[in-house]
């Protein structure tokens, strides 16, 4: 298809409504800068691309506001805002399936398509945590996301992930050939300076938060594992006294249980939720980033930290040694006695500690903003093709 781009004789060779109506803005897990910095890479690219390329964004009220560096003058706003999961199920299904028509691809980053809709499907899924461990979810939840995820996955033309072993989950779980899957890594937002780090700047005055800290940036949902984390911080602290153990991310739901656990451990901070600017700046001030997790499609926070310049500690499990390599150390994530141990490396700065993350920074840059837009770019490109092959 081959439209007018805005241009007098500019021609379209791909036009493309990225779907963010799922997005609600600085709420918990890592979907929403997943989609955000990949369009905004992908926006920075648009004006070299031959063939061309056309992008528009839908969402609902009030994401445009919370992200000014998208800056795009076509944003499709929905007027009710992302307060209520069906309520944006509806007006996926409405409002979002007429402004689709016209466009080549519409790419749903929420992990599933609406009822109805348009145009060739690109649906972007970051883990079948549902499947996996549907325990993790209300009973409610659970039982909508068992039924929409499948059906999701294998109505779409194509579909993306943030790693292979997502990808692999995919095709053993649910019998997605892997032609139909293509892995779109999540990149940073913000670039390295000379030395490496982001930098910092001060804490808030008053802040509880005092060098040296590990940090945990995780919304507290079960897979999540704050539980091990904590037991290996009170036992660190017997070794080092003055290490502190800080905690950010919103309440999920095994928050009332983080909490009490907190509330007994001495030396921890926990934050919540707080900006990205903010935790940046703890990222590069911490002498590590634990990252204990049970169950992570990708793990944004590790990439994170070797982009920082920041020691890594991570579980040996899911997607998380496919990210963190050979770039900081891999711990079951029951092992406490694993974790002390780890988490007492990483405050001594051994040797192994300060080669991770020199690695850790050269593979950071194989997620730089200019390689993410040209995956997903590829990947558009890839469903288009799809769409005009002749039936078999």
């Amino acid at each position: 298809m081959r439209r007018p781009a805005g241009e007098a004789g500019a021609v379209t060779d791909l036009r493309v409504l990225a779907n963010l109506c799922s997005v609600v803005p600085a709420q918990v897990g890592g979907a929403e800068p997943y989609a955000t910095r990949l369009l905004a890479a992908v926006a920075s690219q648009i004006p070299d691309q031959a063939p061309a390329v056309e992008l528009e964004l839908a969402s609902m009220a009030g994401v445009r506001a919370a992200h000014p560096e998208l800056g795009w003058p076509a944003w499709h706003e929905a007027s009710w805002r992302p307060d209520s999961r069906v309520r944006r199920a509806v007006v996926e299904s409405t409002w979002l399936a007429r402004l689709s028509s016209g466009f080549d691809i519409v790419h749903h980053f929420g992990g599933r398509l609406p009822a109805r809709r348009s145009g060739v499907s690109v649906l972007t899924v970051h883990d079948i945590q549902p499947l996996d461990l549907p325990a993790n979810f209300s009973a409610m939840k659970r039982r909508y996301l068992g039924w929409a995820l499948p059906r999701s996955v294998r109505s779409a033309d194509l579909v993306t992930v943030p790693s292979q072993w997502v990808a692999d989950r995919l095709s053993e779980r649910l019998s997605v050939p892997a032609g139909r899957i293509r892995v779109v890594p999540p990149t940073y937002a913000r670039p390295r300076s000379s030395t490496g780090a982001t930098g910092s700047v001060a804490e808030p005055f008053g802040s509880p938060v005092k060098q040296p800290f590990v940090l945990y940036p995780a919304a507290t949902y079960p897979h999540k594992n704050h539980a091990t984390l904590l037991a290996a911080h009170a036992a660190v602290r017997a070794r080092h006294r003055d290490v502190q153990l800080v905690l950010t991310g919103a309440g999920g739901r095994a928050h009332p249980q983080v909490a009490e656990q907190v509330a007994r451990t001495p030396g921890v901070v926990h934050l919540g939720w707080v900006d990205d600017a903010r935790l940046a700046s703890l990222m590069a001030d911490a002498s590590a980033v634990a990252f204990p997790s049970r169950y992570e499609g990708f793990g944004l926070p590790v990439l994170e930290a070797m982009q920082s310049g920041t020691p890594v500690i991570a579980a040996n499990t899911t997607a998380l040694p496919e990210v963190v390599g050979e770039c900081g150390i891999l711990v079951d994530p029951d092992d406490v006695d694993g974790w002390v141990d780890a988490l007492s490396e990483a405050q001594s700065g051994s040797s192994r500690i300060r080669e991770q993350v020199d690695r850790g920074l050269s593979r950071a840059a194989d997620f730089a903003p200019e390689r993410a837009a040209s995956r997903l770019l590829e990947a558009w490109r890839a469903a288009a093709g799809r769409a005009v092959e002749p039936a078999q």
